[in-house]
């Protein structure tokens, strides 16, 4: 009866802001009608970015420039999807350089609020390990859906995939594979075992 909503989360620099906007692109295609959220009230910078990375889309952005209200701007946004027929809404939160608990209590208090279908934790593939405590953390305190694992262009990392899968128990469901919108691909566990081994992505 309402949009489907996805809230994304993650530490800050784990390009949480780009993959909101590749997710965007991808169900633009599939027929949807995507609304991107800016609703890290944090850092400035995030909100021009999905702002711009929107335009570049010709994909609609809520922005509400100085306010600090997470809430607010999840409520703003969610009547403007029923307005105007949106029917996935995506929220690109804020990150910090490491789990601290008044970000996850607002993460909380925001998922409690708009009750997402999905809650996708954005995560660096070249944090290796680390991205496996980053994703236990998270997925104790919001119940994490599945991951996307960006930064996977260039080299075999992924390694940490096979541990959060096995720690978690959450899948992986994109990889992020470079910097360009359309680099976002649906993860395949095959394609991933032949990088991590050295074979390259044949299918791919």
């Amino acid at each position: 009866g309402g949009p489907a909503i996805l809230l994304m989360c993650g530490l800050h620099g784990s390009g949480k802001t780009t993959s909101s906007a590749k997710l965007a692109r991808l169900l633009l295609k599939q027929g949807r009608q995507p609304l991107l959220v800016a609703a890290d009230v944090y850092r400035p910078a995030a909100m021009d970015q999905l702002r711009i990375l929107g335009e570049k889309l010709g994909i609609p952005v809520v922005v509400r420039p100085g306010e600090k209200d997470v809430l607010s701007i999840a409520r703003d946004a969610l009547a403007e999807a029923r307005s105007t027929g949106r029917d996935v809404l995506i929220l690109d939160t804020a990150g910090r350089l490491q789990i601290d608990e008044p970000l996850v209590q607002e993460l909380v208090r925001l998922r409690d609020l708009v009750r997402p279908c999905e809650i996708l934790l954005v995560l660096d593939a070249a944090t290796g390990q680390e991205a496996v405590n980053v994703a236990t953390h998270f997925d104790k305190a919001l119940g994490v859906t599945g991951a996307i694992l960006t930064k996977l262009d260039g080299d075999a990392r992924g390694g940490a995939a096979l541990s959060i899968k096995e720690i978690t128990g959450k899948p992986i469901k994109f990889l992020g594979m470079g910097e360009g919108l359309d680099k976002l691909e649906e993860f395949r566990p095959d394609g991933l075992a032949s990088r991590i081994l050295g074979f390259g992505d044949i299918v791919g």
